[in-house]
């Protein structure tokens, strides 16, 4: 319920105010003076307060910021006689939201503390949304402890410590990486521990946007500037204002419009879609790509020159499978993370389990293992997760196939070496599964969708031939 605090010194002004916001669900308490005021401040921690410029032991407006001061995240909406409009809008300096004139109409009056309530509940959830960004963006929210996470970190430290992030040309960041590796989380990082932190991130995905609005998009636009241009619009390089845009997948924008972004960034100003001047912006480019741009440039596909311009500082993000042994640390973490997102208890891997992962390629890097562990989490009853337990797919790269087995095993398929025989692999996956179930012949069977007396007969096969 929202809170409202009520300074009038006129008695029956107070109360027919405070009947008149009770009726609609608010809580209010009255002070007739500024000292009760500033003690009812304090105690109360009101939305919104309801200030009479005129008060007994002093003035409202000198007592505007001191209630300001006792309840930080109010509205204050300020009350004057006829006349005193020009207090008013003193009083709107001074950190007022509103300004109503004496006689008060009732119904206005509710009006106004209403949107006021309105208004106070919104900056609230944008709060509580932007301390929750800040809280899961850090660079402490980079997992791993492999050589190369701890030199990324060390480079994001240099970038964020440096007074040249908050300059007004700060230095461009090129971050490059495979898919799901965790491009995002480095801009984030770079802005959540930089100078810019408390301005605002703002997330492009050059591969969502339309070709012919990506201008529209990162310039804005002037009414009428098109046919669907109804309305004037804000480009997103100006709601980025002093805080970081990050060009996501920038490898994918045509042409043309990377000659528009390089003239943006060495000029430090755009021009808005059918505008006549440029604007001036104060923002840090940060983009990212999984593409070879190099490659793209030899080709003709990027410009050569906005390459450079990009790169100024390049963080390049190794794969997971170069960095094995920051999976144990992943598991960890997205495991619990998982486990309370759905509310059950944590799980323990095995060490064949964590064997297993540590093997597996990750083509889709840490999303990957991400989204696997989010499976296994809904699906398996038990406690503990063995390799067995595991959805991993087979993977195939030209003349290799990969299959893991339960216990951790792994079996290498070279097909253009023509290794190893089929009826080796066949003998290793009957051995895997009859040690899997505790040597339990029956279950060991169903697992393969054989009868009890072909996996026995074919074990004892293998077993002869190896004799």
């Amino acid at each position: 319920m929202a809170r409202v605090l009520i300074v009038e010194d006129e008695t029956v002004l107070a109360k027919n105010v405070r009947d008149k916001l009770r009726a609609h669900g608010r809580e209010v308490a009255v002070a007739h003076t500024c000292k009760d005021g500033l003690a009812q401040a304090a105690a109360f921690q009101p939305d919104v307060i309801v200030l009479d410029l005129r008060l007994p032991d002093g003035d409202g407006l000198d007592l505007l910021p001191r209630l300001k001061s006792e309840a930080p995240g109010s509205s204050v909406i300020v009350v004057t006689a006829h006349g005193n409009e020009r207090i008013a809008v003193e009083a709107m300096k001074a950190g007022a939201s509103e300004y109503l004139t004496k006689p008060v109409d009732m119904e206005e009056l509710q009006l106004v503390v209403e949107r006021a309530v309105h208004q106070q509940r919104m900056s609230d959830n944008l709060s509580f949304l932007r301390r929750q960004e800040e809280s899961s963006s850090g660079l402490d929210r980079i997992i791993g402890n492999s050589a190369a996470i701890r030199t990324l970190k060390e480079t994001v430290q240099r970038l964020t410590r440096s007074k040249a992030l908050a300059l007004a040309d700060p230095p461009t960041v090129l971050i490059t990486g495979e898919t799901g590796c965790g491009k995002d989380m480095v801009a984030r990082a770079i802005h959540y521990d930089g100078p810019r932190a408390a301005k605002p991130f703002i997330h492009v995905n050059c591969t969502a946007l339309p070709v012919t609005l990506v201008e529209s998009e990162l310039f804005g636009h002037l009414r009428g500037a098109f046919t669907s241009a109804s309305q004037a619009k804000r480009g997103l390089f100006e709601v980025a204002e002093g805080g970081t845009i990050f060009l996501d997948e920038i490898g994918h924008m045509n042409l043309e419009m990377q000659a528009k972004l390089l003239h943006a960034i060495e000029s430090r100003e755009i021009r808005p879609v059918g505008a006549t001047e440029s604007r001036p912006i104060n923002v840090h480019i940060v983009a990212a790509t999984n593409k070879n741009l190099q490659a793209a440039v030899d080709a003709d596909e990027f410009r050569r020159d906005l390459y450079h311009r990009l790169r100024v500082v390049l963080i390049d993000i190794p794969p997971l499978r170069e960095r094995a042994d920051d999976v144990p640390l992943l598991l960890a973490h997205f495991s619990n993370m998982h486990c309370q997102r759905f509310g059950m208890p944590t799980k323990r891997f095995t060490d064949a389990a964590i064997a297993a992962m540590k093997q597996h390629p990750w083509r889709g890097n840490i999303r990957e293992l991400s989204h696997l562990l989010e499976s296994c989490i809904l699906q398996i009853d038990g406690h503990v997760i063995d390799a067995g337990d595991l959805p991993l797919p087979r993977e195939a790269v030209g003349g290799d196939l990969q299959i893991c087995l339960p216990g951790g095993r792994v079996i290498n398929m070279d097909f253009e070496n023509g290794s190893p025989a089929l009826e080796d692999v066949e003998q290793s996956i009957l051995i895997a599964a009859f040690e899997y179930t505790g040597q339990n012949l029956s279950r060991a069977a169903r697992i393969l969708g054989i009868t009890r007396e072909a996996l026995r007969y074919r074990l004892n096969k293998n077993l002869e031939k190896a004799t």
